[in-house]
């Protein structure tokens, strides 16, 4: 006890010391003040027989004197005595936004009525290594053409995304742009989707700008949901693409969904006005889930409890018609004849003639199902091109051609490891081509944000060709993909 009552008596003489210390730091803020008071009176009456405190109010006497020269020799530039310190400035307003991360780095606001304004920055990166074996250096197409087939033994970055989403001035009001970079594709930086839209109800939001033309199933789903490293040959010989318009989509109900397009074409992305025809191109692509939801992709990430189930069907019409000069349109260059010829190469379809106008009706219909890490899912194209006009406006028959996917996983490690099987195949009046594949999907952190691939494929006379997909036509061999995909 007497050891507590020294320490706070110790304790006690110290007060005046710090009290003092406050008084000369308040002299320091007030030059004024400073040359006025004085210590020296207090501490002579109070505590002249006490050392250390004697020391100590010596020093801050020294202190004081020092502060009152400095004041009086203070630099150009510094604060003057006739500066004013605003203590009663309004506080700055509490912030609008904070920052969260949410599928991709996301500015939210605190108060969406208030300050109705969010952005979520996302990034994707697809990174492949491509080997093809060829088992032919050449093929010869339809159009007498002799076209060479090489091999491969490259890394690419297929697909790079850079993707802003959110929405502005209302909830309903979102926004969406994707600027891609490649080192497949013609252009190495461009914007692929970027749209406007309004959300009206569940049963439809509306959009207006650059946007797939739905067609397909495998093609309306994004590229990262794909069960092995792409889309599979017979999407990519079938599906239409990207371009300019409006479209909605929505649900009617709890188990149908749709996604209806108006557009500029079938294929016009990287086109300009003065490139296209005065042709739109109407799709529209409807699915139902009578046993719940079905989920993204074709894989069962979601580890289904039940037996999940979708059917759907899609339709898609443009017309194509010839230039002022009598030649094909550039929008009419992705059509293809079923051993990989373009429908517009000279003479793929008579000696002396080129095709310059043609419809397309293309009709689709799928099924998917899932269940507790299974999945199972087919697609079945069907291909009208009619009214086909050549050179001197001469008529063709019109051409049918059909084709199909089936594909099939299971995880071995739930939501990690996953091993699949596919297969498709077009055919048509000029042949038939197709691919069987194998492969594995590992998903890194038991999520779809990073997935790496590995398949192998068998290709017997491709009729399809696109850079990011890897196929070329006419093509048969064997085809190695090792793919890490990324999204955050």
């Amino acid at each position: 006890m007497r050891r507590k009552h020294g320490h706070f008596a110790n304790r006690g003489r110290r007060w005046p010391s710090v009290l003092l210390a406050l008084v000369a730091l308040w002299t320091y803020a007030s030059p004024a003040q400073s040359q006025q008071v004085s210590l020296t009176p207090l501490i002579a009456s109070d505590h002249a027989s006490d050392v250390p405190l004697s020391d100590a109010m010596r020093r801050i006497e020294q202190l004081e004197q020092s502060v009152f020269e400095l004041q009086h020799r203070r630099p150009t530039g510094l604060i003057e005595e006739d500066d004013l310190i605003c203590f009663d400035a309004p506080a700055p307003e509490s912030p609008s936004h904070y920052p969260i991360y949410d599928a991709g780095w996301t500015l939210r606001p605190y108060d969406a009525d208030k300050t109705p304004f969010e952005l979520t920055i996302g990034f994707h990166n697809q990174l492949r290594y491509t080997g093809f074996s060829r088992d032919e250096a050449t093929t010869i197409d339809a159009a007498g053409n002799v076209n060479a087939i090489p091999n491969r033994n490259d890394f690419d970055v297929n697909r790079g995304r850079l993707v802003f989403s959110g929405y502005a001035l209302d909830r309903d009001l979102g926004f969406y742009a994707n600027i891609d970079y490649s080192t497949v594709a013609s252009s190495s930086i461009q914007p692929l989707l970027t749209w406007i839209s309004f959300r009206q109800s569940d049963a439809l939001t509306l959009y207006m700008g650059l946007g797939k033309v739905p067609g397909t199933w495998e093609w309306q789903q994004t590229s990262r949901y794909t069960l092995g490293a792409d889309r599979t040959l017979a999407t990519t010989f079938f599906r239409p693409s990207i371009t300019a318009g409006i479209w909605g989509n929505g649900r009617l109900g709890d188990t149908v969904s749709y996604t209806v397009f108006v557009g500029n074409g079938f294929n016009t992305l990287t086109l300009r006005s003065s490139d296209l025809d005065t042709n739109f191109v109407y799709s529209a692509l409807a699915w139902w889930e009578p046993l719940g939801d079905f989920g993204v992709g074709f894989s069962d990430q979601e580890q289904h409890d039940h037996m999940a189930i979708r059917l759907g069907h899609g339709l898609t019409q443009t017309q194509n018609d010839s230039t002022s000069s009598d030649q094909s349109g550039a929008e009419q260059t992705v059509v293809r004849l079923s051993d990989g010829t373009r429908l517009i190469e000279p003479n793929a379809l008579a000696t002396g003639i080129t095709v310059n106008a043609f419809d397309v009706w293309l009709y689709t219909v799928h099924l998917g199902l899932k269940k507790q890490g299974y999945s199972f899912s087919s697609e079945v194209f069907m291909r009208w091109l009619r009214n086909i006009e050549g050179t001197g406006g001469t008529q063709l028959e019109s051409l049918f051609d059909s084709g199909f996917y089936v594909q099939s996983g299971v995880f071995v490690i739930p939501k990690k490891l996953e091993l699949f099987a596919r297969g498709s195949a077009v055919t048509g009046n000029f042949g038939t081509g197709s691919e069987v594949a194998a492969g594995v999907n590992w998903h890194l952190f038991d999520a779809r944000s990073a997935r790496f691939t590995f398949d192998v494929t068998d290709i017997r006379d491709s009729p399809a060709e696109q850079s990011r997909t890897g196929y070329v036509a006419g093509e048969s061999g064997t085809l190695v993909r090792a793919q890490l995909w990324t999204f955050f």
